[in-house]
Formats: structure tokens, C-alpha cells, sequence
């Protein structure tokens, strides 16, 4: 998979923020090696920070936070993972104000089709020596996912939406929307996307 915008920095001058966004064990970070890395962005993970750093969750998302400023004053190409759970919208927030500041955003969004299926993803992690998250955290993100996807479709220039639930299919580009508008969808959507466009 290519997209123009990727490549926007050398045809334009314009900097890239790549967001790559879903449930806790949706297959961001599989998604940024295959699809984001390959174009040369650097990545911004709260959860390798912690590993690195050997900080508990809640440093290493400030850690990450701080990064995410400094490149984007640095006027910096670069990518991060996020849940996009926050319940205030901080994150789409920030991609706004980034996109504002004349940087290209694009939101790579990696959908599943439960909580059940996100619970179930991260113990298959944790049983390959990958971290956990607490199976309530996980229940209570999973909605709040969801909606901060349907405000992001609306508000920022490039949104791109892949079904993951399906392994031996995986990230099957279900819709692309260019400036709130659907430029590309498939016929036949999942449920969960439903949801969100309903």
C-alpha cells in the first residue's frame, strides 16, 4: 500500500504526521513496520519508552507526549501509535492544531471488531512475552475508540480506516475520507464501522 501524502515532504516541503490509532491489540505497531517505517518516518511508542526507559506507563506517555511537541516544533516527519481512547479528545485535538500548523496528518486507523477481540488479542501478546493491559482498561477503551474515530473522520485532511480483525485478512481497507468527505469505501462494512458512521 502507498499513498501520495506520504510522500509529501519531499514533493512539498510540508512535514508528516502519521497517526497510527485502534484498540489495545489491533496491530499498530505490525501496521507501522509493514506500511509507515519503509518511507523512512520515525515512530513515537509510549509502551517501547517504558521498555527502554524502565518507566511506568504514565511517565512514558508524558515522555511521549513531550516528544511529539518537540518534533512537531522541529517541523520533524515523524509517526506514533495511540489507543485514541482519551475521553476529552486530547490526541485529536493535537492532530488538529498539528494539521493547523501546516503539517500533513494522516490518522491510519486499525479497527477491530470488539472488546472481546481486543482482550483476546493482547493475551495472545502476552503470551509471546509482549505487555498486558488490565482487561477493564481494555472494555472501557474500546467504545471510546470508536468515538473519537467518527469525530477524526470529520475534522482532519487524510483518515484512512482498516478492518484487523480478521488475521489471515488482515487490514483491509474499508474507507479513506480526504477533508471529511469519503473518497474510497467498500461495499460491504463491518459492523463496528457501522457504528461509527451511524
Amino acid at each position: 500500500m502507498t499513498w501520495a501524502w506520504l510522500d509529501d515532504h519531499s514533493q512539498t516541503g510540508r512535514p508528516v504526521l502519521v497517526a497510527i490509532a485502534g484498540s489495545n491489540g489491533a496491530g499498530k505497531t505490525t501496521f507501522y513496520h509493514a506500511h509507515i517505517k519503509p518511507a523512512g518516518f520515525p515512530l513515537v511508542n509510549a509502551d517501547q519508552l517504558a521498555s527502554e526507559l524502565a518507566i511506568d506507563p504514565y511517565q512514558a506517555a508524558q515522555v511521549a507526549t513531550n516528544l511529539r511537541q518537540t518534533l512537531v516544533r522541529q517541523r520533524e516527519n515523524f509517526a506514533f501509535e495511540t489507543v485514541f481512547s482519551d475521553p476529552v479528545g486530547d490526541k485529536l485535538r493535537f492532530l488538529q492544531e498539528t494539521a493547523q500548523s501546516g503539517y500533513t496528518v494522516a490518522l491510519c486507523f486499525i479497527g477491530l471488531s470488539s472488546a472481546k477481540l481486543s482482550i483476546e488479542r493482547v493475551a495472545m501478546r502476552v503470551s509471546q512475552s509482549g505487555h498486558d493491559v488490565p482487561t477493564n482498561k481494555l472494555k472501557s477503551r474500546y467504545p471510546r475508540t470508536l468515538a473519537n474515530l467518527k469525530a477524526a473522520v470529520t475534522t482532519l485532511p487524510h483518515v484512512l480506516v482498516f478492518d484487523n480483525s480478521n488475521l489471515a485478512k488482515s487490514y483491509q481497507l474499508l474507507a479513506v475520507y480526504e477533508d471529511g468527505k469519503a473518497t474510497q469505501q467498500t461495499k460491504s462494512l463491518p459492523r463496528w464501522f457501522h457504528k461509527v458512521l451511524a
